[in-house]
């Protein structure tokens, strides 16, 4: 079985779906044979990685798995325009490499799902190959709830392109039951639609590394660990540890992104000397501060998509054995809540925000045993290993449906 894997996004770029996750399918199916169509590393720096360089087409092969690296305008910047010059520079360039693949089996659309979508829905229609769409954000609405786009004229072509998608889609993995609701909401049928949480980077170690004296003085470290966009919405939340400023408590804030000079600024104006920023670390060096950290935060804007989403931070969260504040609604936080692996707090809600931080240093006894909580219900729902078989099986479905047409 051949099959082309379809991202913007990969290796070694920390992505949820790359060489590992590929490498576990091959695992399942040792007759998987596995190109990916790819461009050259540089997320989230917006800065090429070391080893590489710009080129027009690029090709390498690890573990067995051969690499088509192709052209794409970088941007990290907030222009519209720019970023999506980006994606479209990337379909563009995907698409002039995808007439030179062998067919394929199946094709897995990736990210972003929108262009990924578009590219398999032309070669289906071209040469007839079946392919999954993996929906990690629904568009067009998660452009609204970043401020990327309104309602419109844009909304509504961006909602007929998806809707499109989705119908010429063979199979569709959503990361949550929410989504699920909102694609059969849209008229997509449910048997093609498989509810497959997304996994983190499993390399656990108790390896820890110490934060600068001026952070090791606060006895309870609370630690953010993630993209510092409009998405996550970060004011109030530093608004909210500032009322601890004094106190033991602080704030360490580990991620970059297109809002971080704005939230800086924030902090500036409210005089807090509990909080701060330590910009971009490398995934695996992330670990262990990640380690030090007592407890662990996640927050999006209070928006109804983000009722329905499980922000990727959640499984890594879970995964390090920390107690968690939540402060994300709907399904993420109800989920916390039922585990008992931390404290939830409402969105964009700075007294409340404030008032988990208070919870959780009440419960600090308890700590571990939310850590152990969360970390129990990750190896059981959501890990590599749960989450590969599902999609082992769907490409064994669709395979097996794909020889009856034949046949």
């Amino acid at each position: 079985m051949r099959m082309l894997f379809i991202s913007q996004l990969f290796d070694p770029e920390y992505s949820i779906k790359g060489l590992d996750f590929l490498s576990k399918l091959r695992e399942k199916n040792p007759d998987l044979s596995i190109n990916v169509i790819t461009t050259f590393p540089n997320y989230p720096t917006g800065k090429i990685f070391p080893g590489y360089k710009m080129r027009l087409w690029q090709t390498e092969t690890i573990n067995g798995i051969n690499i088509i690296r192709v052209y794409s305008h970088i941007s990290h910047s907030r222009s519209k325009i720019s970023r999506a010059v980006t994606y479209a520079s990337f379909m563009i360039s995907a698409m002039i490499a995808l007439c030179f693949q062998k067919k394929p089996d199946v094709v897995y659309a990736y990210h972003p799902q929108v262009t990924t979508g578009i590219l398999a829905s032309f070669y289906k229609m071209i040469r007839g190959v079946p392919f999954i769409t993996d929906v990690q954000d629904l568009w067009p609405d998660a452009l609204v709830a970043t401020n990327s786009a309104k309602q419109g004229r844009l909304y509504s072509f961006l909602s007929g392109l998806c809707n499109y998608i989705y119908r010429r889609a063979d199979q569709i993995v959503v990361l949550s039951q929410g989504y699920k609701k909102a694609l059969i909401e849209r008229n997509v049928p449910a048997e093609k639609i498989s509810v497959i949480y997304n996994w983190c980077l499993e390399e656990y170690s108790d390896e820890t590394a110490l934060f600068d004296a001026e952070i090791e003085k606060f006895k309870h470290k609370f630690c953010y660990i993630g993209n510092l966009g409009a998405a996550q919405a970060l004011t109030p939340v530093i608004s909210a540890f500032s009322r601890f400023n004094g106190s033991e408590v602080c704030l360490i804030i580990i991620g970059t992104g297109v809002e971080e000079a704005a939230l800086k600024e924030h902090l500036q104006s409210l005089g807090a000397k509990n909080i701060f920023f330590l910009g971009y670390i490398p995934s695996k060096e992330v670990k262990k501060f990640q380690n030090r950290a007592d407890v662990l935060l996640a927050h999006l804007k209070n928006q109804r998509l983000f009722d329905i989403t499980i922000p990727s931070k959640t499984q890594s969260y879970l995964y390090g054995k920390k107690p968690l504040l939540m402060a994300v609604g709907g399904e993420t936080g109800q989920l916390i809540e039922t585990v008992n692996a931390g404290v939830k707090a409402a969105p964009e809600n700075e007294s409340s925000v404030a008032e988990a931080i208070t919870s959780l240093i009440n419960q600090k006894d308890d700590w571990a045993r939310m850590g152990k909580n969360g970390y129990d219900f990750y190896m059981e729902n959501m890990s590599i290993k749960i989450g590969s078989a599902k999609i082992a099986e769907i490409l064994q479905k669709m395979l097996y449906t794909r020889n009856e047409q034949k046949g």
